[in-house]
Parts: C-alpha cells; structure tokens; sequence
C-alpha cells in the first residue's frame, strides 16, 4: 500500500474527517424532517438513516442515542433560527425606539418560521405533554428567546408605545401568529394560496406589525402588494 493510500484511510485524515462530518449533518437534517413529521417516540432512526442515504448503526456512531440526535437536531435549528433571524434583521432600517426593535423582532421571526417550519411542527409535537425532553428546550432554548422578548416588550409598554398587554400573552400569541401559516402550509394551499411567496410573507409580517405594534397614525404605512395603496 502507497504512503498516500495510507494516510487517505487514516482516522485523521482531513478527507475522511470530512466525510465523516457530511453523514453527521445529514443524519441531523434527516432527523429534522422526521421529527417534525413523526414527533419522538414514533420518529424512526431506520427512516432517518435511509434519507441520510447511511445505515444506521451510524447513528449510534455519531451521537450514541436516538435522543442525543434529537438534542443534535433541535440544537442545529435553533442555531439556523438564529442566523435566520439576525439574516433578516440586517437588511432592514437600523432601529431607533424600543418600538422599533420589536418591530425588527417580530418581522425577523416570520421570515424565520417561513424558512423554518420545522421548528414548530416539532415544538408542537413536544410542548402538549410534560416530559424532560420539554424541559431540556425550555431550559436550553425556549427561556433565554422569551426573557428577550419580554425584556423589550417591557421597555416598550413603559414608554406607551405598545398596548399594554402582558409579556406573556404577547409571546405566545406571536409566535402562534408568526408560525401557523407555514406549520399549515398544505392546508393554505387548499384554500389557494402559498405561503411561501415572498409577497405573502412581507404582508404577514406587515400585518402582525400592525397588530402587535399599532403605529401613530402620522406614520405612513406600506402597501401590502406593489401597486396599491393604504
């Protein structure tokens, strides 16, 4: 065998490393897929395998577990929720009042639910039913996003520039509101319309801004579709 041969086959090499690490991120974007679909207990690490195109003993390679994959999975989402999220809040106006920011929140986040209607399909499936798993995201994920909101929620409501409306109720009315019409994608299709046209999701952010943030009525507001007017 060639000194190359060799080094190509060692555990170290940077090839072999590499595809190593390409079966992992595919394991983990499989397991997202059915996770969503399936919920934990009835997600199949054979299907998983399968769509990762490996077998699956390399699952217990990788991660040791069914559950380590899906810590794996929803730490990766959350991760792309992030970058997501701070993706689209760069490309808008730099925010100047408490207002404002919530405002680059709230329309950051739908885009994010758009792209990403994994993560609630599989919050779905999780936050129903007391569990560890539950506690692990909230603990891990779920606290540190609200404690964010309502810190700026706060701000904003002590200067009267949002409703007076509790911390609490606004989180979960707008993530419920931010995610639903991606989760339901199928269903809106039925109905005739897709909501993953960009132009469906700008006029969903516009209009949960609207909601959430009524502005001053001196505010001009855009049009919801190119061409029209308010």
């Amino acid at each position: 065998m060639s000194s190359s041969t060799s080094h190509d086959a060692s555990p170290r090499s940077p090839r072999r490393q590499a595809r190593s690490e390409a079966r992992r991120a595919a394991l983990v974007e499989a397991a997202l897929v059915e996770f969503a679909a399936h919920g934990f207990e009835a997600a199949s690490t054979r299907s998983i395998a399968a769509a990762a195109d490996t077998q699956q003993p390399q699952i217990n390679y990788h991660f040791e577990s069914k559950e380590a994959l899906w810590k794996a999975a929803l730490d990766h989402l959350f991760d792309r929720l992030d970058e997501s999220m701070r993706r689209h809040a760069a490309a808008l106006p730099a925010p100047v009042t408490a207002r404002d920011r919530l405002a680059v929140t709230v329309r950051s986040f739908v885009h994010a639910a758009a792209e990403l209607p994994e993560l609630n399909r599989i919050m779905v499936h999780e936050s129903t039913v007391p569990s560890d798993r539950l506690r692990w995201i909230v603990d891990r994920h779920t606290r540190p996003r609200f404690e964010l909101v309502a810190t700026e929620w706060r701000a904003a409501r002590a200067t009267g520039e949002v409703p007076p409306i509790d911390e609490s109720v606004l989180y979960y009315s707008l993530v419920g509101a931010a995610s639903l019409a991606y989760v339901n994608a199928p269903e809106a299709e039925l109905l005739g319309y897709n909501t993953l046209d960009p132009a469906f999701i700008v006029a969903h952010a516009d209009a949960l801004v609207l909601t959430f943030l009524p502005a001053p009525i001196s505010e001009p507001q855009r049009p919801v579709r190119e061409g029209t007017t308010t």
